[in-house]
């Protein structure tokens, strides 16, 4: 294994926009922090004279991408067991080759998908408001994410401080911006980006309250965000999604089903 440097820039970006959209966040982390610091490092690993695989590690979470389903996955999980990952993550076959090493953890695999144009999907929803949030909206957005089970194992009641100077650094540094869903000035919906780039961002977050589900408030929401997105410029943006309804949701957005993305955890 090799950690590259500034100077493999290009050669990275090269490596990796065959498959754009599921390097969404490995383009986005090394737009916004470089490539070799404190923050984020990549690593090569190189055989049969090709780039056989690509690491990246942001903090203690990962992603692995190789343009070949042949790589050697024996030398990418000698690699990252030293490293003690919190998350692994990558295309779904990818991950399905290393996942036997790593037996305390399960491949938790999803739709991506991809918008480039938001489409309208519904009309007016009564009282309910739409807009950007601010900082100081941050703590009503992660105690909102925190309270619901899907995302209980990104946003931990326990580590609530973190999370809301996390996502109001991101905000700040312009890797994220977020939407909410206000009844009577109380946030019920939320969505936000990640690893925004030049070119894309994730829709990521994508939560409502149980007891204002199914109402279409959600919908909304991420309609607003791909919005404001497409109107500062971005090319396209991707979304995960892992059950019909919700894609049926996305598709009405104008999102388009390309294939299966995992996390390792």
């Amino acid at each position: 294994m090799r950690i590259l440097n500034e100077e493999d820039r290009e050669a990275i970006l090269w490596y990796v926009k065959k498959e754009p959209e599921m390097n969404l966040f490995l383009i986005g982390d090394l737009e916004n922090f470089g490539v070799n610091n404190e923050t984020v490092n990549f690593y090569l690993h190189e055989e049969r004279d090709r780039w056989d695989f690509l690491i990246l590690r942001f903090h203690q979470f990962f992603i692995l991408y190789s343009q070949y389903e042949d790589y050697n996955a024996g030398e990418a999980v000698a690699f990252l067991r030293k490293q003690a990952p919190d998350c692994i993550s990558g295309k779904t076959a990818l991950l399905e080759r290393i996942a036997p090493a790593f037996p305390q953890w399960a491949v938790e695999s999803t739709y991506m998908s991809r918008c480039d144009r938001a489409e309208s999907s519904q009309g007016q929803l009564g009282d309910f408001v739409v807009r950007r949030l601010e900082k100081t909206d941050v703590p009503e957005a992660v105690d909102l994410l925190s309270d619901i089970e899907e995302f209980s194992k990104t946003y931990k009641k326990s580590e609530r401080e973190e999370q809301i100077s996390r996502m109001e650094d991101e905000m700040a540094q312009g890797s994220k911006v977020a939407a909410g869903g206000f009844l009577n000035g109380r946030m019920v919906s939320v969505a936000s980006t990640s690893a925004e780039n030049s070119e894309s961002a994730m829709v990521v977050g994508v939560a409502t309250i149980k007891q204002s589900r199914g109402k279409g408030y959600a919908s909304a929401v991420v309609e607003a965000l791909c919005r404001d997105c497409f109107e500062r410029g971005k090319k396209y943006l991707c979304l995960f999604y892992d059950n019909p309804v919700a894609g049926r949701i996305y598709n009405r957005i104008g999102f388009r089903e390309l294939g299966k993305y995992g996390m390792l955890r």
